[in-house]
This record gives structure tokens, C-alpha cells and sequence, in this order.
């Protein structure tokens, strides 16, 4: 009889997961749908741009790959404020409050622009000593110097396009964001061509070419975002007087939630840079190899990532409408919907690893092999990382519990993941397809703490609700 019961309990919670009805999947699609088309579109391109820049050899892809982990440290540490921010962003369009979504952006956007003034300055001032962090002397550190010091306006043009877009999708416009996302991208694969290799009438610039034609997407993902935002009088196109905040309490209420969430993702930055650090340490062929992984594994994950920014949307702003039990139900089923597509698109990149690897043909076979190793074992675990995205950036956070979030998935990282593979780089000096399969121990940590905390519901929070202490006054 228990046993029957059992499975009684376990049938109604797999339904209960898995049954998605018309209104919930009209809701999803409408979200998910252009940031996925978004995402797939970059990174298509991404790996149109990587197969120009492979052209130059080993060297220059590896410089270029290892100068972008600081680009990449610069955007988690970005990425940290304004998800956080679209926390509140997203709760607040759920209660129908304008006005404390743009003063949420308003703080986000003070905060991204001091990190890029910081991250600017390191980038033109000190490039030496941080590829130094990533690259020994040689002529990829050479290459990679001159990159780094030219792409380091970028920074600012893509901090404050980043506010404004996590606004516009927080109010469920996520087609402007697409179409600005696009836009960028085919600037940047067209001046890529030209400049890189000299074409349409320009001189053939090489590796500081492509450093020139990132900056210029940057600006034309702005504008586009801007043009948006205030054209359409959206919330995101909110005057500066708007986003000012004069009520310290809200201010100290707000700072209090993000912050852990701009450690989260400035403290998993500089485990993800780690991890970079222990391949820069092997080679250019460790560097190549891991770099063409994370292209690729990129143009897969865009559907996981849509997934995750259309969870934290709705979730927000379900929650944001005190809809808790409805909150949860939907937490449920995008994290089995998450899964499924784990499963789908991992045995779809093993089945198209190799063609897609024949494709970089400048780099060595030695690359190519270890590419193929290390996409094999990203396939086969993709499942259960898919889980920990969904969970703790699109529902953990979207719920305000983040102080837990940054505790699972920081320290996950640093007691594990990054231990790991300092072992296994330094003492056992295993290849780097081991140290990169090193990494996902951490992610089996987030899944078995994960679960019980998702299913424990202490992560549901309404924001807006006066009664909570953390609610906007409204004048």
C-alpha cells in the first residue's frame, strides 16, 4: 500500500512538472523564444569570428582567447549587478510599478559603469601584467597585449547596454534586445572580415583588427538598445531624474540583495579565470582547444540560457503578483523542461562534434583532438548542469534568496571544482580534457544541494510586499 502510494506521489509530481498547458506554454515561448533566437544568432557568429581568427594560427587564437577571460571576468562581475537588479526589475513590472524599475536601474547602472571605469583602466594601463596572469612570455602574450589595450573601451558601451537590455526583457519586450543583439553581431563578423584579413578596401590589421571591430558592435548594440528603450517610452527609457534614488532605505534594501549576487558572479568569474589559468599553464594547444569548446558549447547552451532568462521573468514576476504557489509550479516545470533539453542537445553535440570541429582548419590536429575529448564529456553532462542554471540563476535569484545562491554556487566552485583541478593540472599533471572534465564535480555538488533546497520553497520571496520590509514606498 505505501509503495503504492509512493508511486502515486511520484506520477502526480512528474505531471505536475511536465504538463505544460497552452497559457504557460503561449507565455514561455513568448519570452524564451527571441532571447534563444538572440543567443543562437551570437553565437553562430562567435564561432564564425573564432574560425577567422583561428586563420592566424595557434599563437593569435590563443591570445585572443586568453584576453578574453578578462573581457569575460568584466561581464560576469556586470552581468552579477544587473541580473540582480532585474531581480527587483522583474517583481516590480509583475506589480505594475514603473517606478521602481527605473530607480532598480538606476543603482544598476552607477554600479556597471564603476566597474567598467576599473576594468578600462587595468585593460589600457596594465596589460602586460594581467596576460601575464594567463600566458607565459612568447609571442601569444605579445598578440594578446595588443588586443586586451584595444578592446578595453568596449567595456563601458557594453556595461550600460547590458542595464538597459535586462530592463527591456524584465518588461517582456526580449525582441528589441534580439534585434540590437543582432545587429552588433553582424558588424562584428563583417569588420571582422575586413579587418582581420584586409578586405572591402581595408589594410589587413590582423588580431587588433578584430579588437577594432568589437568595439564599434558594442556601440551599435547600444544605440540600438537606446533608440528602443526611449523611443518607445519603455520603462527602460526612464529619465535620469527617474533613476536617481532618494530613498536610502530602498537604496540599502536593494545594495543588500544584489550585492551577494555580484560576488556570485565576480567570485564564479575568477573560478571560471582559474580554470584558464591552469590551461594557459600547459600550452597554446590546451588554450586553443579549450577556447574552440567554449565557442561551440555556446551555440548550444543559447536554448539552456533562454530557458534560464525566461525563468527568471516569470518566476519574478509571478512571485512579484503573490502568486506563490504559482511561482513554484512553474519553477517545477522549466526545470524538467531544462533537463529534457539537456539530454536533447547533448547527444545532438555528439553527434556533431566532428563535423563542426572539421571546420578549424588552420589550427593542429593535436587541437582538434583534444576539442572533440573535451565536447564529449561537456555533452554527457549536460543534463545536470542545465539543472543548476535553471535553479539558481533562474529561480533562486528570481525569488531574492540570494545569499544561499552565492553560497551554493561559489563554494561549490572554490571547495571543489577549483581544488580539483589545481590537483589535477599541478600534481597529477593529467591532459587538459581531465582538468576540464575536473570542473564538473562542482556542478554534482549544486545538484545534490540544489534539490532539496528548490523543493523546500524557502527561496520564495515577494519583494514588493510592504509587509516584507523591502517594498519601494510609493509617493
Amino acid at each position: 500500500m505505501k509503495n503504492g502510494n509512493g508511486i502515486a506521489r511520484l506520477g502526480a509530481f512528474l505531471k505536475s512538472c511536465f504538463y505544460w498547458d497552452k497559457p504557460f506554454i503561449k507565455w514561455v515561448l513568448m519570452v524564451a523564444v527571441p532571447i534563444i533566437t538572440q543567443e543562437l544568432v551570437g553565437a553562430s557568429l562567435h564561432i564564425i569570428d573564432s574560425l577567422m581568427v583561428s586563420g592566424l594560427g595557434d599563437a593569435a587564437y590563443a591570445a585572443v582567447t586568453q584576453a578574453n577571460r578578462f573581457t569575460f571576468l568584466f561581464q560576469l562581475f556586470s552581468f552579477g549587478t544587473v541580473s540582480g537588479g532585474a531581480i527587483f526589475m522583474s517583481q516590480y513590472w509583475g506589480a505594475g510599478d514603473i517606478r521602481g524599475m527605473r530607480q532598480s536601474m538606476g543603482i544598476s547602472l552607477a554600479t556597471v559603469t564603476g566597474l567598467a571605469a576599473i576594468f578600462t583602466a587595468a585593460a589600457m594601463f596594465f596589460p602586460q601584467v594581467i596576460i601575464g596572469w594567463f600566458l607565459p612570455a612568447g609571442q601569444s602574450r605579445e598578440i594578446a597585449v595588443v588586443y586586451l589595450r584595444t578592446v578595453a573601451p568596449s567595456y563601458l558601451l557594453l556595461g550600460v547596454s547590458m542595464v538597459y537590455s535586462m530592463c527591456i526583457k524584465a518588461g517582456e519586450k526580449t525582441y528589441i534586445p534580439l534585434i540590437a543583439g543582432v545587429a552588433s553581431i553582424v558588424t562584428n563578423t563583417l569588420l571582422n572580415y575586413a579587418l582581420i584579413y584586409g578586405h572591402f578596401g581595408f589594410a589587413a590589421m590582423g588580431v587588433y583588427g578584430a579588437a577594432v571591430a568589437t568595439n564599434i558592435a558594442a556601440g551599435v548594440q547600444l544605440a540600438v538598445n537606446l533608440a528602443f528603450a526611449y523611443g518607445k517610452k519603455l520603462p527602460a527609457g526612464a529619465p535620469l531624474r527617474e533613476m536617481v534614488v532618494h530613498d536610502r532605505a530602498f537604496a540599502k534594501r536593494f545594495i543588500k540583495l544584489v550585492l551577494p549576487v555580484v560576488f556570485n558572479e565576480g567570485l564564479w568569474a575568477l573560478g571560471v579565470t582559474m580554470y584558464g589559468i591552469f590551461y594557459g599553464s600547459m600550452s597554446d594547444v590546451a588554450v586553443a582547444a579549450t577556447g574552440i569548446c567554449s565557442n561551440i558549447d555556446s551555440l548550444v547552451w543559447v536554448f539552456l540560457f533562454g530557458m534560464m532568462h525566461a525563468t527568471a521573468i516569470i518566476v519574478g514576476k509571478t512571485l512579484g503578483a503573490g502568486k506563490n504557489e504559482e511561482a513554484y509550479l512553474y519553477g517545477k516545470r522549466m526545470i524538467a523542461g531544462a533537463m529534457l533539453a539537456g539530454v536533447l542537445l547533448g547527444a545532438l553535440m555528439i553527434t556533431l562534434r566532428g563535423p563542426i570541429l572539421s571546420l578549424y582548419t588552420g589550427l593542429s590536429p593535436e587541437v582538434i583532438d583534444k576539442a572533440g575529448m573535451i565536447l564529449l564529456f561537456g555533452s554527457l553532462t549536460m543534463w545536470f548542469r542545465a539543472f543548476n542554471c535553471i535553479n539558481i540563476v533562474g529561480i533562486l535569484r528570481s525569488g531574492g534568496d540570494t545569499v544561499f545562491s552565492l553560497k551554493l554556487d561559489v563554494g561549490s566552485m572554490w571547495l571543489v571544482g577549483v581544488p580539483l583541478c589545481a590537483l589535477a593540472t599541478y600534481v597529477w599533471k593529467l591532459p587538459v580534457e581531465y582538468v576540464y572534465l575536473c570542473t564538473f564535480a562542482e556542478e554534482i555538488v549544486k545538484m545534490v544541494i540544489g534539490i532539496p533546497h528548490f523543493v523546500g520553497r524557502t527561496w520564495i520571496n515577494n519583494l514588493t510586499a510592504h509587509e516584507g520590509g523591502l517594498a519601494l514606498e510609493n509617493d
